[in-house]
């Protein structure tokens, strides 16, 4: 499982790619990265189509435990 970062890394895309193909803003995309926010169902489901990867492919609870290191 990757984290929603590592997935836009290794695709090659940056955080405004990502929101203009998911249709968020690039706000949005960073708080998604940051553990602040989890995507919506049908947000998550754009996600993995851009990612090529499975909805349970993407990974949020190491974003929080990053965040709690970092706090």
């Amino acid at each position: 499982m990757k984290t929603i970062r590592q997935l836009r890394e290794s695709a090659g895309l940056t955080q405004f790619e990502v929101a203009v193909k998911i249709g968020v803003t690039p706000a949005t995309v960073y708080n998604w990265e940051r553990g602040r926010y989890e995507p919506k169902a049908t947000q998550l489901r754009a996600l993995a189509r851009v990612f090529a990867v499975s909805m349970d492919d993407i990974d949020f609870e190491s974003v929080l435990e990053e965040g709690k290191d970092a706090a």
